[in-house]
């Protein structure tokens, strides 16, 4: 079975829905209203189709829907992610590197988030790395502010 019609912004395939489900968060909250007027452009809703096995977990009840709108709506969207922070530093002068750092991680939720986007463990949204570039840029660097690496994903 096919879930491309919940999100016609995506086609997809089962093999492709399995991929998607692996990025899943493990606390995810989904919605099964298929009568739901927001349910082909909801992230809830194309989720579904991602869960996989999985047997149990938080959905979306009906009274959530009120006058065609719902306060758990969440548009499908695809970004593109970056990770790792070398190639931003590399130019950086070491008297601005600890504030830099600092500020990074305060930004982003503290020392064990900071690694999990360095290391690729987390995708920087869109604007996250608008953030970070801006801060690097607060602090007069402008040339080559790029990340180590992108991926294409879902912000689920």
């Amino acid at each position: 079975m096919s879930f491309s019609y919940l999100c016609p912004m995506m086609k997809t395939t089962n093999n492709k829905l399995s991929v998607l489900g692996r990025t899943l968060p493990k606390d995810y909250i989904f919605c099964f209203l298929s009568d739901c007027p927001l349910s082909e452009t909801c992230a809830r809703s194309f989720a579904v189709g991602c869960a996989g096995q999985r047997e149990v977990g938080a959905a979306v009840l009906p009274a959530a829907l009120k006058n065609g709108e719902c306060r758990w709506y969440r548009p499908f969207r695809k970004f593109r992610g970056a990770w790792g922070f070398n190639s931003l530093f590399e130019a950086v002068k070491a008297k601005d590197a600890p504030a830099l750092r600092r500020a990074m991680k305060g930004y982003l939720g503290g020392n064990g988030t900071y690694y999990l986007y360095h290391h690729g463990g987390k995708l920087l949204t869109p604007e996250q790395q608008e953030w970070i570039l801006s801060l690097f840029k607060r602090y007069g660097y402008e040339d080559a502010l790029v990340f180590d690496g992108y991926k294409d994903d879902i912000d689920w």
